[in-house]
């Protein structure tokens, strides 16, 4: 890249922060510590990991409180505003098509926790069972992961 080019997208960069941090609610700063540890992090396999990380200036605590208030509640009376913001940012970080269509990938895991007394919005979730007869079906949360992918 050339000194000019790199300007640039430092500068684009910097308006896609500012616009997320913008559309954000609750936790500002949290949240884009979070995203600063994940886009650092190469080798993360927890969410805790991402605390340990010297760009998170926080607690695990504040991480998890972080990523449960990252969206705003329905209730909010300003809840299609902020989820608009929210996705006119992260909309930005796709790259132009060189085609007539978008590509995207899906992923979808599930957690299965059946014994977990004090989960309150456990629900029925899709889950392989290798054994012949059962019901492809458990208890527990899915979570799904949608990701712009190159041409």
């Amino acid at each position: 890249m050339t000194k000019n080019e790199t300007a640039t997208s430092v500068e684009e960069f910097l308006v896609w922060r500012s616009n997320l941090f913008q559309g954000l609610k609750a936790r500002k700063e949290t949240i884009i510590e979070l995203l600063d540890a994940l886009s650092s992090n190469q080798q993360a396999h927890s969410v805790v990991e991402l605390s340990l990380n010297p760009l998170f200036r926080r607690d695990y605590n504040s991480l998890y409180r972080g990523i449960q208030e990252f969206l705003p509640t329905q209730t909010d009376p300003n809840y299609e505003q902020r989820i608009e913001t929210l996705f006119s940012a992260v909309s930005r970080t796709i790259p132009p098509t060189s085609k007539h269509y978008n590509l995207f990938g899906i992923d979808t895991t599930p957690c299965p926790r059946p014994f977990a007394e004090t989960l309150a919005d456990k629900t029925f979730i899709h889950y392989p069972n290798p054994i012949k007869g059962n019901k492809p079906i458990n208890i527990g949360h899915c979570y799904s992961v949608v990701c712009a992918l190159p041409d």
